[in-house]
């Protein structure tokens, strides 16, 4: 009975962490649009923005480490948080992620020329939402992301390591990041999806959110570089 209502608290974490992961985008990417709708200056506003970001990841990072205090066979997250193997892994785990993106996109006969819905809906924002968009995009998303499909995800469906909760962990995490980046399941559903697998693989290999969280972000700055 324990562990069924620690299930059922972790699946109403993940909700939480998606509403609030859904109001901190709307401070980035409709800015202006807020501040004329609430008549705030702009410095105002970055400092509403930063103070409700900083104070929505701590939110949102303390339920994580709520799901580990209360099961954690894993040992996820366990000191030290450093070490310089992991953080190699996270910089080969980036590079991996523009070979697989590459690779997949090559398979499915998708065109360099186009882009995905998703792509085309964060290109619309990224026009409206001028300055806010980079730090959403290259810091704030990895971190809401990284812990909700990661994190989250297999400390409610997976909390056991073993090996078939890892590999089916890993892809059925990497399903739910790519339901997330294309709900219409075009073809690009199969390269979020391959995406969303490596930096699973990373955060099992690692055992550390940081680690898959500095992939991510390696990954998401490519787009502007």
């Amino acid at each position: 009975m324990k562990r069924f209502f620690n299930f059922l608290g972790n699946i109403v974490t993940i909700i939480v962490t998606l509403f609030i992961y859904s109001l901190i985008q709307l401070l980035y990417f409709y800015p202006f649009k807020l501040q004329r709708k609430y008549h705030l200056d702009s410095k105002l506003f970055i400092a509403i923005t930063i103070l409700f970001t900083i104070i929505g990841i701590l939110i949102v990072y303390g339920m994580y480490r709520r799901q580990l205090k209360n099961e954690n066979d894993w040992g996820f997250n366990r000191k030290p948080h450093w070490d310089w193997h992991r953080l190699l892994l996270s910089f080969i785990g980036a590079i991996l992620l523009v070979m697989v993106n590459i690779a997949v996109q090559a398979a499915l006969g998708l065109s360099t020329k186009t882009t995905s819905a998703n792509q085309s809906a964060l290109d619309t924002l990224a026009r409206q939402a001028g300055d806010f968009y980079k730090p959403m995009i290259v810091l704030i998303a990895p971190i809401f992301e990284e812990t909700i499909f990661r994190g989250m995800v297999f400390n409610t469906f997976f909390a056991k390591e073993t090996p078939l909760n890892r590999w089916v962990g890993i892809v059925f995490s990497g399903f739910l990041f790519a339901v997330l980046h294309d709900s219409g399941f075009t073809k690009y559903i199969f390269v979020y999806w391959a995406l969303g697998c490596v930096l699973a693989w990373i955060y099992t290999q690692t055992k550390d959110l940081r680690y898959s969280i500095i992939a991510h972000m390696l990954y998401n700055s490519l787009g502007f570089l």
